[in-house]
């Protein structure tokens, strides 16, 4: 039984956005499940990322493409995120070593 076969047997309300995207909302109105953007594949909600303004407060795409996409990222940008990454930990080592500093000589 597919995904969709069990929502609707669960009397959950099927709907389509205007791209053809279909969701399910039980009786309050919250999304149950709803069609990733990019794999186009119905998934229940506890596979999307919270999102405060997204539909159904949840984000567009499916964790697993989500992750997919992140990887994809850091394999072709390897040395930048490294760069990043590097300089943010100095930036903050940095002020955390000046409060310490700071904070022994009172």
């Amino acid at each position: 039984m597919s995904l969709r076969e069990e929502l609707l047997a669960q009397e959950y309300d099927e709907r389509t956005k205007p791209r053809g995207f279909v969701y399910f909302t039980d009786a309050d109105g919250q999304v149950v499940a709803k069609t990733c953007r990019k794999c186009r594949e119905l998934k229940q909600s506890e596979n999307y990322h919270y999102k405060s303004d997204g539909f159904g407060q949840l984000g567009p795409y499916c964790k697993v493409c989500v992750s997919d996409r992140d990887r994809e990222y850091y394999v072709t940008n390897r040395e930048r995120v490294k760069r990043v990454k590097n300089a943010y930990y100095h930036r903050k080592r940095s002020k955390q070593l000046s409060l310490n500093l700071f904070r022994n000589s009172e």
